[in-house]
C-alpha cells in the first residue's frame, strides 16, 4: 500500500497549479474583455439587430399565400347560368378560367360544379 506521502496523481488539479490556467485563460478573457467593451459592442449590437430585422421581414414576406383575397363580389345565379361563365365573366384578366373556378368552388364551400338558379355566389376578388 501506498503511502500518502508518496502518493502523485496523473491528473493536473488546476487548484494546485493555477499559473498554468491563468496563462491560458487570461490572454482569451483579455481578448474578450476588450472586443466586448467600447464600439466593437455597440457594433455587434447593432449587426444582431440588423439580422433580427431582416429575418422578421423575410417572414412576412412569405408568409402571405397566393389565395390572399381582398374583397368580394356577389352574384345571384340565374337559369342557364355555369360556373364556367360566371368565371370567365368576372375573373382577373391574368388569370386562369380553371384557377379561378378552383377558387370560387372553394371560397363557396362548394364539393362539384353543379349550382341551381337563385343561389348566391360569393366571388372573390383579387
Amino acid at each position: 500500500m501506498l503511502k500518502h506521502t508518496t502518493y502523485q496523481s496523473i491528473y493536473n488539479n488546476p487548484s494546485v497549479n493555477p499559473s498554468i490556467n491563468e496563462a491560458i485563460a487570461t490572454p482569451w478573457l483579455k481578448k474578450v474583455q476588450s472586443f466586448v467593451s467600447g464600439p466593437a459592442l455597440i457594433k455587434l449590437i447593432l449587426a444582431a439587430l440588423i439580422i433580427l430585422v431582416g429575418c422578421t421581414g423575410v417572414v412576412r414576406v412569405f408568409a402571405g399565400t397566393s389565395d390572399d383575397v381582398r374583397l368580394e363580389k356577389n352574384v345571384i345565379v340565374q337559369q342557364g347560368d355555369t360556373l364556367w361563365g360566371i368565371a370567365s365573366a368576372h375573373k382577373p384578366e391574368d388569370m386562369d378560367i380553371r384557377a379561378y373556378i378552383m377558387a370560387v368552388k372553394k371560397y363557396n364551400d362548394l364539393t362539384s360544379s353543379e349550382i341551381q338558379a337563385g343561389e348566391v355566389l360569393a366571388l372573390p376578388q383579387y
